[in-house]
């Protein structure tokens, strides 16, 4: 329908037969807030928007037009599990921490503490904004809409792999050699 006014709460659409529905400030975007997203809208402007609700002893129909879409967070979530692995682009950086852009409006946050395997006091030491990073989610909190990252479990998985990569591959090949069994073969030697 056509937008008949904007107010400070939302957006009324005309729809047929005359009724105006209401888009709430909430219900215009997944990533601005409804005070920036209004702004992108005019009296007059054609939208499509989806029934949210119908209340009709008070004869109001909410709306919604960010439901038209996907809601990013839940689809980044959806494929990103725990102990996922993810790249992302630093947005801003302070010393305690940093926020990780992951695409498609989607945030992670990197504490400093979960940067290095050695303690960062101050992460802007560390990275700067723009800066590229590989991390593995390690919480996500559906609540707050939070996703926390840290490149020190990636780090540390990545050394655990390797580790029992070169323990699988050292004793079917190499055989079972060690200190013990050369020292005894040496001390055998020296009494012959």
């Amino acid at each position: 329908g056509q937008i008949k006014s904007i107010t400070d709460f939302g957006v009324f659409i005309g729809l047929e037969g005359g009724i105006d529905g209401l888009v709430h400030l909430s219900d215009l975007s997944w990533s601005e807030s409804g005070e920036d997203a209004v702004r992108k809208f005019k009296k007059g402007d054609e939208v499509e928007a989806v029934v949210l609700a119908i209340d009709v002893e008070r004869e109001r129909i909410s709306l919604g037009i960010k439901q038209l879409e996907g809601d990013p967070y839940t689809n980044f979530i959806a494929t990103h599990e725990k102990n996922s692995l993810v790249r992302g682009t630093v947005k801003s950086v302070e010393a305690r921490g940093a926020v990780i852009s992951l695409g498609d409006d989607v945030e992670g946050y990197l504490r400093a503490s979960e940067a290095a395997a050695h303690r960062v006091d101050d992460l802007t030491t560390v990275l700067k904004e723009g800066d590229e990073v590989e991390a593995l989610v390690i919480n996500v909190d559906r609540k707050t809409r939070s996703i926390s990252l840290s490149i020190r479990a990636k780090d540390q998985a990545e050394q655990s792999e390797a580790m029992n990569k070169l323990a699988s591959e050292g004793s079917g090949s190499a055989g079972t050699t060690n200190l013990g069994a050369l020292l005894k073969a040496k001390l055998n030697e020296q009494k012959q």
